[in-house]
């Protein structure tokens, strides 16, 4: 079987005596661009709304806040996820420039964050998830770009002619399989918010999407008997966490309507 797409692994590049690690630089790239369109996207909804008011400063307080609680929930969340190997190696836990972050760890303390901030300043929660909504969608397109670079999420093995070579075998990437199809719901979900930009519902739908394809992938991960991803019930932690996020914000849609 013929393979086009060439085993490679890019885990950085020196630029005189400092060394820029892919993922760290994607992650950057991802979240400096997520809090740009989240800026631009306040600031037409202020257009669009007369009653909607979210003055700077408060904007740049919230964003780097948030921007904290994702990667600090990331982080836990995935040292919690390995811990018998941190319990063994406590000091690798503060080495975040390797990477080893959990997505639904961090989504989950931002999304715990936004709320307690939307009742502290008396904001519509769902109005702030709309401002970086789809902002946060090509943030992670980006995040995910720079675990393809360094493999950091194992395949199953696979005869299709883009399986990349990893552990003895042609497998599937489930990382740039999941960057690609977040870029096409992340432009699908702008255009469809320009014809109704004060659609606040658009922050659980972009959630139910999402939920949608990282279920279906997790299928293409490799077990953990291979150094992938445990498995409870024959489904990964972060398919049980879609389910959840599926529900509830299917929940969140029906009760505002």
């Amino acid at each position: 079987m013929f393979h086009f797409i060439p085993s490679f692994t890019f885990l950085g590049f020196s630029i005189g005596g400092l060394y820029v690690y892919s993922w760290g630089l994607m992650a950057s790239l991802g979240v400096s661009l997520a809090l740009w369109l989240g800026y631009r996207k306040k600031i037409a909804l202020e257009k669009e709304s007369q009653s909607f008011k979210f003055p700077d400063n408060s904007f740049w307080n919230f964003a780097i806040l948030l921007v904290l609680a994702t990667f600090l929930g990331a982080r836990v969340s995935y040292i919690l996820e390995t811990w018998n190997f941190y319990l063994k190696n406590p000091i690798e836990a503060f080495k975040l420039w390797e990477g080893g972050f959990s997505f639904f760890g961090g989504a989950a303390l931002a999304i715990i964050f936004g709320f307690i901030w939307s009742k502290i300043k008396k904001q519509d929660f769902l109005m702030l998830g709309a401002i970086f909504t789809p902002a946060w969608l090509f943030g992670l397109f980006f995040g995910r770009i720079g675990c393809f670079l360094i493999h950091d999420h194992l395949g199953n093995p696979t005869n299709l002619p883009w399986g990349i070579f990893l552990e003895g075998a042609y497998r599937h990437e489930p990382a740039l399989y999941e960057a690609v199809l977040v870029l096409i719901l992340a432009l699908g979900l702008h255009f469809w918010n320009k014809r109704r930009p004060l659609e606040k519902n658009i922050f659980p739908i972009s959630l139910i999407f999402y939920s949608l394809i990282r279920f279906w992938l997790d299928f293409l991960r490799a077990g953990a008997s291979v150094g992938g991803d445990d498995r409870f019930g024959n489904l990964t932690v972060a398919q049980w966490f879609c389910v959840l996020i599926f529900v509830l914000s299917l929940m969140i849609i029906k009760r505002k309507k």
